[in-house]
């Protein structure tokens, strides 16, 4: 039995089967809370050369370097934000990372970080001004 939020007397644990409706012009649509709460991850699996990514298909990004890489960026937002974990099989370099709007990447010092060998690497972008403002944090290894 569907219940409105003002008749909801108790904060329960969500479930997937809960739903948020979504009414427009007359017509309803449910979607899941899960699916409306969860973050997609996109994994682009095994990369090297020229890699076009496109944020608009989520914030989460996972990428493993068998090669050198130049990065195109695509459909990114303003006050967006994104994380991309980068594994690195070996001494690979990302040698270079557009936007294909044309705005600038910064990053600290104004040099590209590259990816530590053999571990993973988490780049952050935040989007602002037109452009991303990316940081890193390197070298996470199994403990």
């Amino acid at each position: 039995m569907d219940k409105k939020i003002s008749q909801l007397t108790e904060l329960t644990a969500r479930t997937e089967s809960d739903v948020i409706a979504i009414v427009n012009g007359g017509s309803t649509k449910k979607i899941s809370v899960e699916d409306f709460i969860r973050e997609p991850v996109i994994n682009a699996g095994s990369v090297s050369g020229g890699i076009s990514v496109d944020l608009s298909l989520g914030h989460w990004f996972i990428f493993t370097l068998t090669g050198n890489v130049s990065v195109s960026l695509s459909n990114e937002k303003e006050g967006e934000e994104f994380l991309f974990w980068v594994y690195s099989n070996g001494n690979y370099s990302i040698n270079s990372m557009t936007l294909t709007s044309g705005g600038n990447i910064y990053c600290k010092g104004g040099n590209l970080p590259n990816p530590a060998n053999n571990a993973w690497n988490l780049y952050r972008g935040f989007v602002i001004n037109g452009g991303m403002v990316l940081t890193e944090l390197d070298n996470f290894s199994a403990i």
